[in-house]
């Protein structure tokens, strides 16, 4: 996990010259994405896995979401809406509400639950974007945690193709390197 970290800190690093380029595009609220999972939580087994995340955005400020995590015995579910806007065409707030299921192999645990996230998205530069977020999720009986999330997102071919990474930590560090495809305005 240490390794992600210094991943994100010297891209961030290595960007901070770039941020004096002309900015171009918002970022996209409609696209798919699926990737890598590192999952270590705080009590029980580390393991890998993998995602997959969609998102459409509706009208000029909300969106739909959902996703999916399958890592080891731990399965993941989200899924929900949310707004996004106020900060002009390069930065957007955001917040969402989403249904949330966690289930957990060998064991006696498959819950719901509701998941709130907040957060900005801005992209610096045409073909870069910076996410930070909190995320709180309740799972009745399985317990509540609040969580940071920092990510990066490279985009190319016309803002179309992207690839990335994110960091999440609470109660499991969690981290992601995934591919996203983009699409819409």
């Amino acid at each position: 996990m240490p390794k992600m970290k210094w991943l994100l800190m010297l891209v961030a690093v290595l960007l901070v010259p770039g941020l004096a380029l002309a900015q171009e595009g918002a970022p996209k609220w409609s696209y798919i994405e699926g990737g890598f999972i590192d999952f270590e939580p705080d009590q029980g087994l580390s393991d890998d896995g993998w995602y997959a995340a969609g998102s459409m955005s509706l009208f000029k400020n909300f969106h739909l979401v959902v996703e999916y995590n399958d890592v080891g015995n731990y399965t993941f579910w989200n899924a929900g809406g949310g707004w996004h806007g106020l900060l002009g065409e390069k930065a957007d707030l955001f917040a969402q509400v989403m249904w949330a299921n966690v289930e957990v192999d060998n064991s006696n645990i498959d819950e719901d639950g509701y998941d709130i996230e907040a957060g900005i998205r801005w992209k610096i530069i045409k073909w870069f974007e910076l996410r930070g977020q909190v995320n709180w999720v309740d799972y009745g009986d399985a317990g509540d945690d609040t969580t940071g999330e920092a990510g990066v997102l490279f985009t190319f071919l016309r803002d179309r193709i992207g690839i990335g990474a994110s960091w999440e930590t609470g109660d499991a560090d969690t981290a992601r390197g995934f591919v996203r495809f983009q699409f819409g305005k």
